[in-house]
C-alpha cells in the first residue's frame, strides 16, 4: 500500500509545511519518533509524530507550536494507524522522514 497525501496545516512545521505531499506506506512496526498518518477518533486523519508506544496504544504530538497539545490528542489505538510517512515532496525537493 502506498498513499500520497497533501499537508494542510502547520502543526508539523518546520518538518512539514502546508502544500507538501507525503508518501505514506504501510507500517510494519511503529516506534517513537516515526511520523505517521493516523485516523484520530476526534480529529480525523492527521499527520503526527509518535512519542510513545505501549499496549496497542500510541501517543502523538506535532512538531510545531501550532499543534494540538499531546494531552488533548490523548492515546490512539495502533489499529487507527494508516501508515508511516516515508518521504515529503517539498518545493525544495525530497525530504526523507
Amino acid at each position: 500500500m502506498v498513499k500520497v497525501v497533501k499537508v494542510r496545516g502547520k502543526s508539523m512545521a518546520p518538518t512539514l509545511a502546508p502544500g507538501d505531499y507525503l508518501i505514506v506506506t504501510k507500517a510494519r512496526a511503529i516506534r517513537s519518533g516515526f511520523v505517521i498518518l493516523v485516523n484520530h477518533p476526534k480529529f480525523g486523519v492527521i499527520v503526527k509524530r509518535v512519542t510513545s508506544v505501549s499496549n496497542r496504544l500510541i501517543e502523538l504530538e506535532g512538531d510545531g507550536p501550532e499543534s494540538t497539545a499531546s494531552d488533548a490528542l490523548g492515546e490512539v489505538a495502533l489499529a487507527n494507524v494508516i501508515g508511516r510517512v516515508r518521504l515529503a515532496i517539498t518545493p525544495t525537493g525530497l525530504k526523507k522522514l
